[in-house]
C-alpha cells in the first residue's frame, strides 16, 4: 500500500483527499437531518424569515448613473455635484400628437382640448390642500401681447423693453405682469386665446407657422418649426404639411417638501427626488392625455413625464409573473413526471413543490440578506428567481438520481437514514461542485466597476449558497418524510390514504430515456459513421460561430429596460421616427468661479463647443448677455474680463429683461436676487449645448471625450464638467466591453483550475474546457444572429452561462473517469448512467424561462435568447462533441489503490466484500483476515455480507473443527468491535454452527447484533442454531 501512496499522481490523491472527505461528512449529515427532518424543516422557515427582515431596507435603483456608470468615473462625480449643487427644479412632461397632418383645425383644436384638460387636473396633498396646474408649475412672466395690450405691436419681436424705458420703470411695469405656468409648442403662436384657435383654418395654421418668430405668451424669440416632425416644404421652403408636433409641459419641484420628506424618492432616470404632489399630478396627467374617449380619429396621442421611465422599468421587475406562473408550472408538471413514477404510490407531486419552494426561499433570502446589507435592486435583478429555479431543479434531479442509483434490494433492508446518508454522500459532492463553480464566478464578477453587475452577481452568489443550504437540508428532509411515505405505500398525494397489498403496475417500473441512451443513442454516436459527422459538424458550427462573433456590436441604451408594449417605448419610437436629427442634449455646469476673471474661459468654451463637429448647437447666456452689454451700452464685452461691479450690474439687468428673463433659472446665486439690482455672488451656472445625431458607439464616445477636454482644457478655477443625459450609456459604452472581456477570461480561468483540481486529470480537464469555451463561443455568436448587443444584462448572461454549460461536460468527464473498459465501452456507460441525469437538468432550466420568449421586456426577451443557446450549445458539447472526443482521446480510469491509499491516510470507509461463502475454509479465512487487517483501529469500514449461508466444520480439507472455525470468523469480526463502520446484509439467511449446545457464548449474528442494530432492523436472519440451542 505504501508504494501505491508513493507512486499516485499527487493531483490525484489532493482531489481524492476533498470527494472521500465530502461524501463522508454528507452522509453523516444526510443520517442527521433524515433523524429529525421536522427539526430541520421548522429551522429553514425561522432563517427564512428573520432574513426576509432585511426588506424593510429593500431600494429599487432605476437611476442609469447609480447603475451602469463605474462610480469612480468623472461622469459620476459630475452627476453627483450637480444633484448637490445645482439640483434640477424643473420636471418636463411631453406629449407627442400624430396625424396625417398636424397643421389642420381638427389637431390644433385636439391640442388645445388636451391643453385645457391638463390645466384643469386637480389633486390632494398629503395636508388635503386640492393643487392644480397653477399650483406646480414653473412660472415665468407672460410677457406676451395678451398682458402688454400698451405696447406697440410692431416693435415686440425686435425691442428689449428693459433697454428703452430703464431699469426703473421697467421693474415697475413687470412687477404688474402676471406669471404664467411655461408650455411650448405650436399653441403658442396664439397664446391662452380660445376664440383664436377655434376660429382657424388650414391656411390660417400655415401662414402664422411660417411668419411668427416670437412666443405670444412670454416673448421668447422662438423657432416654431422645430416641434414639428415629418415635415413638407412646397417650392419655396415654407412649411405645408407635418405628420407629427411635440408639446412641452414645464413643471417646478417642491424643494421644501423634499427636504422636509414629504416626498416620494420615485427617481426618473437621471433626475432626482420630486415632491409628492408633483408626482401624484404626473399620474394624474398620465391617466388625461392618454384616454382617448373625446380623441378625433386619425388623431393620436404619445405621452412622457419625469416619472416614466423610473417607473416603467421598475413595474417591468414584476411585470411578467404570469410568464413565470406558466414556466412554473410547466416546470413543475416536468419535474414530478421526471422525480416519481407513473403509480399511485411512487409519483412525487409534494415532493416536486417542496423543491420550487425551496428556490423560491433562497430567493427570500438573497433579496433579504442583500438589501440588508445595502445593495440596491436593480432592473437585471428580475432574472435571478430564473437562474435559481433552474439551479435548484438541476440539484433535485442529482439528489434524487442519487437514491435511484443506489439497489433496489440494497433500499430495501435499509432503513431510511442510511438510505438519505447514502444518497446525500454522493449527490452532496455534485452539488458542491456545480454550486461552488456558480458561486466562484459570480464572485469574479462581483469585482466589476459597473454597480448594476456587481450588485447582482452578489445576490446571485448569496442566492446559490442559500439554494444550496436549502436543497441539502430542507429538500432532504422533505425527501426522508416522502420516502417514509413511499415505504408505508401511501398515495403520494394523498399521504393520509395508505394502499393495501400494493404492487405498482410494470410500465412504471422501465426507465425509457436510460435505455435510450444505452441501446440507441450510444451506438450510433461511437459508430465510426456518427463520430466523423459529429466532428465535421463541431469544427464547422464553431467556424460559423467565430465568424458571427467577429460581427458581435457593442451598443447599451437603458431605454431597452423599458417593455415595448408600454406608452413611453412608444413615445420614444416616434420620436426618434420623426425627429430624427434631434441629438443628445447636455450642460456644462460651472462652479463658484471668479465669472468677472474667467469670463475668456467661457468664452473659449463656447466658441470651441460651436467649431466642435459634433455639436449642433450652444445656447449659453454669456454670448446673449454680451448681446444685451453691447445693445446697452455699446461695449463688446465679448472675451473680455469685466469689473466685478459691472458684471453683476449686467447680469441682474439682462437676467429680468425680456430677452434673458428664461436663463434666471441657469444660476444659483448667494443671496437673493430681484429686478432693478445687481446679482449676488455665483455659486453656480450652466448653458446647454445639443450633439448631431451620433450613429455608431466609436462617434458617441469620441464626441463625449471631445466636449470633455475642451472644458477641462480650460483650468477653471473651480467647479468645470459637461452632464448629459446619453452620457450615462455611452460611459457604460466606454468599459463595457473591457469588463465583459476581462470577467469572461477570469470566469473561464476559474472553470479550468476547479476541472483540473477536481477531476484530477490534466487532459480530461482540458476536454471540459474546450466545450465550455465552444458553448461560450456559439452562445455569443448566437446573440449576433439573433439581433442582441454587447450590455450589461448581456455580459450578465454570459459570466451565468459559463457557469451552467460546465455542469454538463464536467459530469461526463467525471464519469468518464470513474469507469473501467475501453475507451468506447467507458463512453457507452458514461452516457448511459449520467445522460439522463444531464438532459433532465437541462431540460428542466429550459422549461423555467420558456415562456419568456413572449416577453417584451429586454431583460427577460435577453435571459431567454442567451439561455436557449446555453441548453443548445451545451447539450450538445457535452453529450454529443465531448464523448466522441473522449472516445478518441480519453484518459485512462482513475487508478484504483491510489482511492485506497487515501482512504487508508484519512481512515475513511473501506469497502468490503463478503460474496457468496457456502463452505468456510482456510484459504476463505485467510482472505477475510487479509482484508479485515486493512481496517486499523481508527478507520471504519463499508462491509457488505452477500449470500453468506454456512460456517460448516464439514470443509473439504478437513482443515478445522467447527469451534475453531468459529472462532476464526469471530476473530475477525471482533476486530470491528466498537467502531463506526456500515454494515450492509444482502440475503444473509443462516450461521450455523453444526448444532454445538455446549457452546454458551453469542453466535456471528449476535455479535452483529452488536455491531449494527440497523442491520438488524432492515434485515430478517432466521437462526437455526438458536432454535436448535434452546430445545436442547
Amino acid at each position: 500500500m505504501a508504494e501505491s501512496k508513493t507512486s499516485g499522481n499527487c493531483l490525484e490523491r489532493v482531489t481524492l483527499s476533498l470527494v472521500t472527505g465530502m461524501e463522508r461528512a454528507f452522509y453523516r449529515h444526510g443520517r442527521r437531518v433524515a433523524s429529525r427532518p421536522v427539526r430541520y424543516i421548522v429551522a429553514c422557515f425561522v432563517f427564512t424569515g428573520l432574513c426576509c427582515l432585511g426588506f424593510l431596507n429593500f431600494f429599487m435603483e432605476t437611476r442609469p448613473e447609480k447603475l451602469w456608470i463605474p462610480q469612480e468615473s468623472d461622469h459620476v462625480m459630475a452627476m453627483s455635484w450637480r444633484a448637490e449643487n445645482f439640483p434640477s427644479k424643473q420636471r418636463i412632461e411631453l406629449a407627442l400628437f400624430e396625424a396625417d397632418n398636424v397643421l389642420t383645425p381638427m389637431v390644433i383644436k385636439e391640442m388645445y382640448r388636451v391643453y385645457r384638460q391638463v390645466a384643469a387636473i386637480t389633486i390632494t396633498d398629503e395636508f388635503g390642500q386640492e393643487k392644480n396646474q397653477t399650483n406646480l408649475c414653473f412660472r415665468v412672466p407672460a410677457l406676451g401681447q395678451s398682458s402688454m395690450d400698451f405696447l406697440p405691436t410692431s416693435t415686440l419681436t425686435s425691442t428689449d423693453w428693459s433697454i428703452v424705458f430703464g431699469s426703473t420703470i421697467y421693474c415697475k411695469v413687470r412687477s404688474l405682469i402676471p406669471e404664467q405656468c411655461l408650455q411650448l409648442g405650436l399653441l403658442d403662436i396664439w397664446g391662452d386665446d380660445e376664440a383664436k384657435i377655434m376660429s382657424l383654418t388650414q391656411q390660417d395654421i400655415v401662414n402664422d407657422l411660417n411668419t411668427v418668430t416670437v412666443s405670444k405668451s412670454y416673448l421668447f424669440p422662438m423657432d416654431f418649426s422645430q416641434f414639428l416632425g415629418g415635415i413638407e416644404r412646397n417650392s419655396s421652403g415654407h412649411i405645408v404639411r407635418a405628420k407629427a408636433t411635440l408639446y412641452h409641459w414645464n413643471m417646478e419641484i417642491n424643494s421644501t417638501a423634499v427636504e422636509l420628506a414629504v416626498s416620494t424618492s420615485m427617481v426618473s432616470g437621471m433626475d432626482t427626488e420630486v415632491d409628492g404632489p408633483l408626482l401624484a399630478w404626473e399620474g394624474e396627467f398620465i391617466k388625461q392625455v392618454l384616454n382617448d374617449s373625446e380623441r378625433p380619429r386619425g388623431v393620436t396621442a404619445y405621452i412622457t413625464t419625469e416619472r416614466s421611465f423610473g417607473e416603467i422599468s421598475g413595474d417591468t421587475i414584476l411585470g411578467d409573473v404570469a410568464f413565470l406562473v406558466m414556466g412554473n408550472t410547466v416546470l413543475f408538471i416536468y419535474v414530478n413526471l421526471m422525480l416519481g413514477r407513473f403509480n399511485f404510490v411512487e409519483q412525487r407531486p409534494l415532493l416536486s413543490m417542496i423543491g420550487l419552494l425551496s428556490t423560491y426561499m433562497s430567493v427570500l433570502v438573497s433579496f433579504g440578506l442583500c438589501s440588508a446589507m445595502g445593495l440596491p435592486y436593480g432592473p437585471v435583478h428580475s432574472i435571478l428567481p430564473l437562474l435559481l429555479l433552474g439551479l435548484g431543479v438541476d440539484d433535485m434531479f442529482v439528489m434524487v438520481q442519487c437514491w435511484n442509483n443506489l439497489p433496489v434490494q440494497s433500499r430495501k433492508d435499509m432503513t431510511i437514514r442510511e438510505q438519505v446518508g447514502r444518497s446525500l454522500k454522493h449527490a452532496g459532492v455534485a452539488i458542491t461542485v456545480t454550486s461552488l463553480t456558480d458561486v466562484f464566478a459570480f464572485a469574479i464578477g462581483a469585482t466589476t466597476v459597473l454597480p448594476a453587475l456587481r450588485s447582482f452577481c452578489i445576490y446571485s452568489a448569496v442566492g446559490i449558497v442559500a439554494l444550496y443550504c436549502f436543497q441539502t437540508t430542507f429538500f432532504v428532509a422533505w425527501f426522508s418524510l416522502d420516502q417514509t411515505r413511499m415505504e408505508g405505500n401511501r398515495n403520494g398525494l394523498f399521504w393520509c390514504y395508505q394502499h393495501k397489498n400494493y404492487t405498482p403496475n410494470e410500465c412504471s417500473q422501465v426507465d425509457l430515456c436510460t435505455s435510450f441512451f444505452d441501446k440507441v443513442y450510444s451506438k450510433l454516436l461511437l459508430c465510426t459513421a456518427g463520430k466523423v459527422v459529429t466532428l465535421v459538424a463541431t469544427a464547422a458550427l464553431l467556424a460559423v460561430s467565430a465568424w458571427g462573433v467577429s460581427n458581435l456590436r457593442q451598443e447599451f441604451n437603458p431605454v431597452w429596460f423599458i417593455p415595448q408594449s408600454s406608452y413611453l417605448f412608444q413615445f420614444l419610437n416616434k420620436t426618434e421616427y420623426y425627429f430624427p436629427n434631434a441629438g443628445s442634449r447636455g450642460e456644462v455646469y460651472l462652479g463658484e468661479l471668479d465669472y468677472p476673471s474667467e469670463l475668456p474661459k467661457i468664452d473659449n468654451i463656447t466658441r470651441e463647443l460651436l467649431d466642435e463637429p459634433s455639436i449642433h448647437s450652444v445656447d449659453s447666456w454669456y454670448l446673449q448677455l454680451a448681446n444685451y452689454t453691447y445693445r446697452d451700452t455699446g461695449e463688446d464685452i465679448l472675451g473680455q474680463q469685466l469689473d466685478e461691479s459691472l458684471f453683476h450690474e449686467m447680469l441682474g439687468k439682462f437676467l429680468y429683461s425680456p430677452s434673458g428673463s428664461r436663463y434666471l433659472s441657469y444660476f444659483k446665486f448667494a443671496g437673493n436676487t430681484s429686478c432693478g439690482s445687481s446679482t449676488t455672488r455665483i455659486l453656480a451656472s450652466k448653458f446647454d449645448y445639443q450633439h448631431d445625431l451620433l450613429g455608431d458607439r466609436n462617434s458617441q464616445i469620441e464626441a463625449m471625450d471631445r466636449v470633455k477636454n475642451i472644458v477641462k482644457r480650460q483650468n477653471f478655477s473651480a467647479f468645470a464638467a459637461p452632464v448629459a443625459r446619453s452620457y450615462s450609456s455611452w460611459e457604460t459604452d466606454k468599459v463595457i466591453t473591457e469588463e465583459l472581456v476581462r470577467n469572461l477570461l477570469l470566469a473561464l480561468l476559474m472553470v479550468l483550475l476547479m476541472t483540473i483540481l477536481l477531476l484530477a486529470n490534466l487532459s480530461t480537464a482540458l476536454c471540459v474546457f474546450f466545450c465550455v469555451t465552444m458553448t461560450l463561443v456559439e452562445v455569443m455568436a448566437l446573440m449576433q444572429w439573433w439581433g442582441l448587443t454587447i450590455d450589461t444584462v448581456s455580459c450578465i448572461n454570459l459570466v451565468l452561462c459559463i457557469g451552467l454549460c460546465v455542469d454538463y461536460s464536467a459530469h461526463i468527464g467525471l464519469h468518464f473517469l470513474q469507469v473501467n473498459g475501453s475507451r468506447n465501452e467507458r463512453v457507452r456507460l458514461t452516457l448511459k448512467e449520467m445522460a439522463p441525469a444531464v438532459v433532465n437538468g437541462a431540460f428542466s432550466t429550459f422549461l423555467s424561462f420558456l415562456f419568456l420568449a413572449v416577453s417584451d421586456s429586454h431583460v427577460f426577451i435577453s435571459f431567454f435568447k442567451i439561455f436557449f443557446g446555453v441548453f443548445v450549445f451545451g447539450v450538445y458539447n457535452g453529450l454529443v462533441f465531448l464523448p466522441v472526443l473522449l472516445s478518441l482521446i480519453g484518459a485512462a480510469p482513475y487508478n484504483k489503490d491510489n482511492i485506497e491509499a487515501i482512504q487508508t491516510d484519512l481512515h475513511l470507509p473501506v469497502p468490503l466484500k463478503i460474496t457468496n461463502i457456502d463452505k468456510y475454509s482456510k484459504e476463505k479465512d485467510d482472505l477475510l483476515d487479509k482484508n479485515l487487517k486493512q481496517v486499523d483501529e481508527n478507520r471504519p469500514a463499508d462491509i457488505e455480507l452477500h449470500s453468506l449461508k454456512h460456517v460448516n466444520n464439514d470443509s473439504a480439507d478437513g482443515y478445522k473443527s467447527n469451534e475453531e472455525n468459529d472462532d476464526l470468523l469471530m476473530k475477525n469480526l471482533n476486530k470491528l468491535s466498537g467502531r463506526e463502520f456500515d454494515l450492509s446484509c444482502e440475503n444473509t439467511e443462516t450461521v450455523d454452527r453444526n448444532n454445538d449446545p455446549s457452546r454458551g457464548k453469542p453466535n456471528i449474528v449476535d455479535k452483529r447484533s452488536n455491531l449494527s442494530n440497523d442491520c438488524l432492523e432492515e434485515v430478517k436472519i432466521h437462526n437455526d442454531l438458536t432454535e436448535k440451542n434452546e430445545k436442547d
